[in-house]
């Protein structure tokens, strides 16, 4: 090489030697770069991972207890809706033996003349 009149001669083994040794720590380097990459990337999916199973937990429970209170809450409207209608129930039974204790020909009237268009509408059709 000429430069400023004076001349380095480098051999050219030595230089391929020099230049395989960069490329071996240049791999080993670019390895341990992708080696930690890869490694930062897993730690970052587990996190996610298990961040996303605490929330999913969180949520079952939540619509459990949600979905339990609310079953509690049924089932006292329907006791409470079973026993009025047993309230009604017996108020409608006994308000009619109390009719049919008071008029008692009147109430076979009714019966009779109920029987009577039952029986008509049924044979029209």
């Amino acid at each position: 090489m000429r430069g400023n009149g004076t001349t380095h001669a480098i051999p050219s083994k030595d230089l391929i030697k020099e230049i395989n040794a960069l490329k071996a720590q240049l791999k080993r380097l670019s390895d341990a770069l992708a080696a930690d990459a890869n490694e930062g990337v897993n730690r970052a999916m587990d996190a996610v991972e298990s961040k996303s199973k605490e929330t999913i937990d969180e949520a079952v429970e939540a619509a459990q207890r949600f979905i339990d209170d609310y079953a509690e809450s049924a089932k006292d409207t329907a006791a409470r809706l079973a026993r009025k209608s047993a309230e009604v129930r017996d108020s409608a039974t006994d308000s009619l033996i109390e009719t049919v204790q008071a008029r008692p020909f009147g109430t076979l009237a009714a019966v009779a003349g109920i029987g009577f268009l039952a029986g008509y509408l049924c044979r029209r059709t």
